[in-house]
């Protein structure tokens, strides 16, 4: 049998991987004991020291060796415990552990003793036990980590790298806790201090900063048997990895594949490609229903319904952005400073542009009629057409009394609102909230055959007019899969290709799926197959296209995204490209149907569509102002 300094430093190398792990389940032991103020000191990144002082209850003095037993702790008493956990430690493992690879000394004493108790270990030997004054609370400074255990020490990265690790952790506990006053010192600078008051959006933006705190969104969604909340990250606005993610279940910071998943499921079609949310999402959820015994160090944890989790994580996050401005509203400055003021007297109608105008301004023009001819060349052919996949007519009167006032007012189209309780099926899709109000605008022209030009009062806008299309054909495509009524064309010649006998045998796997996307599609002999019916939007695209497009499709992963992934690729084939020159006519009408969209502000890949130019910016590049 093992002899104990040994078992412990066996035991430490699972639950002490570096400075940080000492640091966090220190502080997990200081807020199990109620603490309301918690200070954390480290220097050299925590390899040479280590301390972390709280007002707790502290332990009481007959208690204090036994917390340096392996499994010593009076937090669980059997078995079943383990499914009622509430606390942050359970184990009792963290100070033998700790105490085993390195110089360990613990102050500590409760409200109703008159003195206090230090006990202190050197290489998990117990070296002092004694009696000494002490306020209430305890304090654990930790030197010399894996002083004798080399082969752990030469493993470590350089102080930097380390301060890294324990800055990042003693963040997300403070976003865990924002009632608890949270100080951390580093080298003696101070690098974190939160107030306690709360509110996880004062932690935010301690952590973060200004321009993630001011763009924050608050999540709240109920379900049977837990909750979920938190605040998420206007999309605008993200990171290229998946650290300023952070996952609490009742209380624990976690890793957690399941929540980062339906995460950034909720911001779909909002972010570009290999772009993450900033979120820290709460789940407070009935304690026997996870398990939190699956990992040594206690990161993970594992949930008795996955898929509930999943779908209540992303329709929260859904939900927080629909009922929000999810990209910064559109906004025009209402007033001027003394220098506007004195260019726009100087300079006469040229800084007029500056605020909205009325229908009869100078400027600008009545709207075309709902109704536009034929335009061959272009492959904008939604605009010759009335299906049940156009906007409603409640957005075709706003769009026909578009400059009855100074700004355009967006009625979403029925299928985004919500006067009635809507199903999870319904509510799962990607509905996004509209702009409030979008400023009159008019086409001015096209630019190098890719960007519409558009004059939107104090704004000129460029807009991406192949990522426009895909927004508006992916919406179309996405409410006619909502109402199984995909709209079909059919050839009257079907189009025949060669495939692979590989490729033919997935295709007839995938068959009922392409007819439920409007493709009607078939095995012709050995190696082709018959392409009889296209989406209507997608029936201008050539052969080679077409082909790309099906074997995209049944190249997704069969799973429950892979509807998503197929209108993406038919979104992208099916869209006008870069490089066609379109009409004043059809760029009108793209951009009326763009802004009929629930998301006009990003394409399906999540590229943004529109760059906004302020008119002051432009006269100060000429020096008007």
């Amino acid at each position: 049998m093992l002899e104990e300094i040994t078992s412990n430093q066996i035991a430490a190398g699972e639950v002490i991987e570096r400075p940080a792990s000492v640091v966090k389940e220190l502080v997990e032991n200081a807020l199990d004991a109620d603490a309301s103020t918690i200070t954390i000191e480290i220097r050299a990144g925590g390899k040479e020291y280590i301390r972390v002082v709280d007002n707790g209850r502290g332990i009481p003095s007959a208690d204090v060796p036994l917390a340096f037993e392996r499994h010593g702790t009076s937090k669980i008493r059997n078995a079943e415990d383990l499914f009622h956990i509430l606390t942050l430690g359970f184990r009792g493992e963290a100070l033998p552990s700790i105490a085993a690879v390195s110089e360990l000394e613990m102050a500590t004493k409760i409200e109703d003793e008159k003195a206090g108790t230090l006990i202190t270990f050197a290489g998990g030997t117990r070296t002092r036990l004694e009696r000494v004054g002490a306020p209430v609370g305890t304090s654990v400074t930790v030197r010399n980590l894996f002083y004798n255990t080399p082969a752990r020490y030469k493993f470590l990265n350089q102080p930097a790298s380390e301060r890294r690790y324990i800055y990042d952790i003693a963040g997300r506990i403070a976003l865990a806790n924002p009632k608890v006053r949270i100080r951390l010192v580093s080298d003696g600078e101070e690098v974190l201090l939160t107030p306690g008051d709360g509110k996880l959006e004062t932690v935010m933006w301690n952590i973060y900063g200004a321009q993630i705190g001011e763009n924050l969104i608050p999540v709240l969604r109920k379900s049977n048997y837990f909750t979920v909340s938190g605040l998420i990250c206007r999309p605008e606005i993200h990171r290229g990895n998946r650290q300023a993610q952070t996952f609490i279940v009742n209380g624990r910071v976690i890793d957690s594949t399941l929540l980062a998943s339906a995460l950034e499921k909720g911001y779909q079609t909002m972010l570009p490609r290999r772009r993450f949310p900033i979120a820290v999402v709460c789940v407070n959820i009935d304690p026997t229903q996870i398990d939190v015994n699956v990992h040594p160090a206690k990161r993970e944890v594992r949930f008795s319904d996955n898929s509930e989790i999943y779908k209540q994580v992303m329709l929260a996050v859904r939900r927080a952005l629909s009922s929000s401005d999810p990209f910064a509203p559109w906004t025009l400055e209402s007033a001027a400073s003394p220098a506007e003021e004195a260019a726009a007297q100087e300079d006469g109608p040229a800084d007029q542009a500056r605020f909205p105008l009325t229908p009869n301004q100078t400027g600008y023009k009545e709207p075309a009629g709902t109704h536009v001819p034929h335009i061959e060349q272009s492959r904008a052919n939604y605009i010759t057409r009335q299906t049940s996949l156009e906007r409603t007519q409640t957005a075709a009167e706003a769009d026909s009394n578009r400059f009855s006032d100074q700004t355009l007012k967006i009625t979403a189209p029925e299928s985004a609102k919500a006067p009635n309780k809507k199903t999870d099926a319904e509510e799962s899709e990607n509905r996004i909230a509209h702009p409030k109000e979008v400023p009159a605008w008019r086409v001015i022209g096209q630019y190098h055959q890719t960007y519409i030009l558009v004059d939107a009062g104090a704004e000129l806008w460029l807009i991406d007019q192949h990522v426009a299309h895909e927004r508006v054909l992916y919406e179309r495509f996405q409410k006619g899969l909502l109402d199984k009524n995909i709209e079909a064309q059919a050839f009257l010649i079907p189009r025949r290709f060669e495939l692979g006998i590989a490729s033919l045998a997935l295709l007839e796997e995938w068959s009922p799926k392409l007819k439920e996307l409007g493709f009607e599609v078939e095995q012709f002999g050995q190696k082709d197959c018959l392409v009889r019916t296209v989406p209507y939007e997608l029936s201008q695209i050539g052969a080679s296209e077409l082909k790309d497009l099906i074997l995209g499709i049944i190249g997704t992963d069969d799973d429950e995204d892979y509807r998503h992934e197929a209108l993406v690729l038919m979104c992208c084939k099916g869209a006008v490209k870069a490089g066609e020159r379109l009409t004043n006519q059809v760029m009108d009408q793209l951009l009326r149907d763009l802004f009929a969209t629930n998301n006009p502000y990003t394409c399906p890949h999540g590229r943004p569509v529109i760059v906004r130019l302020w008119i002051n910016d432009i006269h100060r590049k000429f020096g008007r102002l």
